[in-house]
């Protein structure tokens, strides 16, 4: 997405979300064994220079005096631990930190303005779904797989590649979308949440909450934020329909395509959708107006532990993934954000990789979890969260799709980050009546317009 989710601004909203008690998924509340909750052991498929990661050679670490780096505002706290780690190991450097952008736009504007300005950039974070822009305008630099630590999970690194090998990118924090869902509402209407896996399920279950529970949103899916087009890619996904073909151009009109287009004008037809993820959070949570909500995975953990310290007046929290297609299997897209080189300077990029090596250290990793429930792309760090998970378990199950996150889509050229922000109001058209197969059809042609 290309907003950043801001702790303080969703701890905000989670605390609106104080009536909300935690549950198991689906409804269970048992906990898992301790083995069940660590990811499962990656093959050693890469060799690493060193297991801590790459650090700078003698002589680039005693010629480097200044590093600068731009990260978002809710990542100042992790840059400035690896600001002091650094200028503690290298006597002398001074690590610059910008931390004022709300957003991935702005960080990539900023680089741009500090460019223009004769100001370079060092290290940066990039929202997942702007990679073609880091690469094609802003020139980011190659980083090699091996000198990532060797608990760095190698399976996160294809989601900040080109052409599968070029690694660009090295995801962060990486989150995935889901359902929440007001467990006692689908319990009154006779809704097993187990049926929520697929479309049809869904749209059953909404059926079911309409005709028990007036006055209640059946299901509400935010599209603001780009959150639209999000859902959509991962649920027409689901049947290996990527809204990007093979050779990179939208494909908005596949069966699969047209298929989701359906199934959001359905829910659609359950009433008005929020427009922002927050103002769906409030309206699940504080006004208990809907039933079933879109979010992240990252909206999880921290709403729960705000929730827990409410006492009275809960009521059980659920969470599953976003529905697939009848007879499609979960591939989710990725979104969140990575960490990119911009130095192009030797020695420069030696003490950058070194600094990005701090960003990702496991308890630094560990750390961003427990705050907002990313996926953990450290096992390391995934191992220290068992007692997290432990308390948590509605989000263990996600661990083990790592597998099949995919990447988001990489848009090339210069208009090329406009695709996701008109697939987003398409699909919100979708939802409020708009014609679907219409609206796809324009939306394609609108797509490959940006991109010739």
């Amino acid at each position: 997405m290309n907003r950043i989710p801001r702790a303080t601004r969703f701890v905000a909203v989670a605390a609106a979300v104080c009536t909300i008690a935690a549950c198991g998924v689906g409804g269970s509340g048992g906990s898992s064994p301790t083995a069940g909750l660590r990811p499962p052991v990656r093959p050693a498929t890469v060799a690493v220079t060193d297991a801590n990661g790459a650090t700078a050679s003698l002589q680039c670490a005693t010629s480097v005096r200044t590093l600068r780096m731009i990260v978002s505002g809710p990542l100042a706290d992790t840059a400035k631990a690896a600001r002091a780690h650094m200028e503690k190991a290298h006597p002398g450097l001074t690590v610059d930190i910008t931390s004022t952008a709300t957003s991935y736009s702005q960080i990539v504007q900023q680089i741009g303005a500090d460019a223009a300005a004769g100001r370079s950039t060092d290290l940066a974070v990039a929202g997942l779904d702007l990679l073609a822009t880091f690469v094609e305008r802003l020139d980011a630099q190659e980083v090699s797989p091996r000198s990532l630590r060797a608990s760095y999970d190698q399976r996160f690194a294809t989601l900040g590649t080109v052409g599968g090998r070029q690694l660009f990118v090295v995801p962060q924090q990486v989150s995935v979308p889901v359902l929440l869902y007001n467990a006692d509402m689908l319990a009154q209407a006779g809704v097993d949440p187990g049926s929520l896996k697929d479309t049809t399920g869904l749209l059953a279950a909404a059926e079911k909450i309409r005709q028990a529970l007036p006055g209640v949103q059946p299901v509400d899916l935010p599209t603001s934020d780009q959150f639209g087009q999000w859902f959509f890619n991962t649920i027409a996904g689901s049947k290996g329909a990527s809204i990007q073909n093979a050779v990179g151009q939208p494909d908005f009109t596949s069966a699969a395509a047209r298929d989701t287009a359906s199934f959001l004008a359905r829910v659609g037809g359950y009433g008005p959708q929020s427009n922002t993820p927050a103002d769906a959070m409030v309206r699940f949570a504080l006004n208990r107006k809907s039933a079933i909500v879109g979010a992240s995975i990252s909206s999880v953990v921290p709403g729960l532990q705000t929730i827990e310290r409410q006492g009275k007046g809960a009521f059980p929290l659920g969470v599953a993934p976003l529905p697939v297609l009848p007879g499609g299997t979960q591939h989710p897209v990725a979104s969140g954000n990575g960490l990119v080189m911009l130095a192009t300077d030797r020695c420069q990029y030696e003490m950058a990789t070194e600094l990005m090596m701090a960003m990702l250290a496991p308890d630094v990793v560990a750390a961003e979890v427990t705050t907002l429930s990313y996926l953990p792309v450290d096992i390391e760090a995934a191992n220290r969260l068992v007692p997290l998970y432990q308390r948590y378990p509605q989000v263990v199950p996600f661990n083990a799709l790592i597998d099949s996150i995919v990447r988001a889509p990489y848009w090339s050229g210069p208009r090329g980050g406009e695709v996701p922000v008109l697939a987003s109001e398409a699909v919100a058209r979708i939802m409020m009546g708009a014609n679907p197969t219409t609206t796809l059809t324009e939306l394609q042609k609108q797509a490959e317009a940006l991109l010739m």
